[in-house]
């Protein structure tokens, strides 16, 4: 009879030194998979903050990319004021207000249903990270109508040039432009420009002498 009582009290003491031990090899290996798991959650938030630090560095860092962007946006658009939603995002407040205001001159308004269709081609473009300026050589395309009320009126494709200073303004995180100012003329003549010579926007590009009234 002793030795049966015996023999269940190794069996009690013996199941629960194996629960006990199952329970402390399984809390190791939580341990463990949890330790792991944090440490990749730390690799992973590391790389996330090292990949932002860098997007924001390259946003504050004037390139031809970005100021190309910009120009595609800006000589891009079906009529004059149609891009306004697009280049609002590039500019500061004054310089889209300023914008806003070009477009509003009654000469761009006399002209504006006559030039339709501006298309963005290319640009040679020079950068100065130092003063966050840049200077463009821009080709576009633009398409002249003759007649408004003639529903077969000829229509005239033109690629047109500008030279074109932005001044950009650097904001948290960003750049964004802060003045527009267009030459008709060359890069040549970029220093000696007066007032008539320099155009505060491009809205509107001179009319063909076959179409200008």
């Amino acid at each position: 009879m002793l030795n049966k009582v015996k023999t269940k009290a190794l069996i009690s003491v013996g199941a629960v030194a194996a629960t006990s031990f199952i329970l402390m090899m399984g809390y190791t290996a939580g341990q463990h998979s949890t330790a792991k798991q944090s440490r990749k959650e730390i690799e992973l938030a590391a790389a996330k903050l090292v990949e932002d630090k860098q997007a924001e560095d390259k946003a504050s860092i004037l390139s031809s990319d970005t100021v190309k962007e910009f120009l595609t946006q800006y000589y891009t658009k079906e009529k004059l004021g149609e891009n306004n939603t697009r280049i609002q995002p590039y500019m500061t407040e004054s310089a889209y207000s300023q914008e806003l205001s070009s477009q509003n001159d009654a000469m761009n308004q006399v002209y504006k249903d006559y030039i339709l269709d501006y298309h963005f081609e290319k640009a040679n473009i020079f950068v100065n990270q130092t003063t966050n300026q840049a200077i463009a050589m821009v080709s576009y395309n633009v398409t002249y109508v003759s007649d408004l009320k003639n529903a077969n009126q000829s229509k005239t494709n033109q690629t047109e040039t500008r030279t074109v200073k932005l001044s950009y303004s650097k904001l948290p995180g960003k750049l964004l432009v802060n003045q527009v100012q267009v030459w008709k003329s060359g890069l040549d003549d970029l220093d000696k420009a007066t007032p008539k010579t320099l155009e505060e926007s491009s809205s509107i590009p001179s009319l063909p002498n076959t179409t200008t009234k």
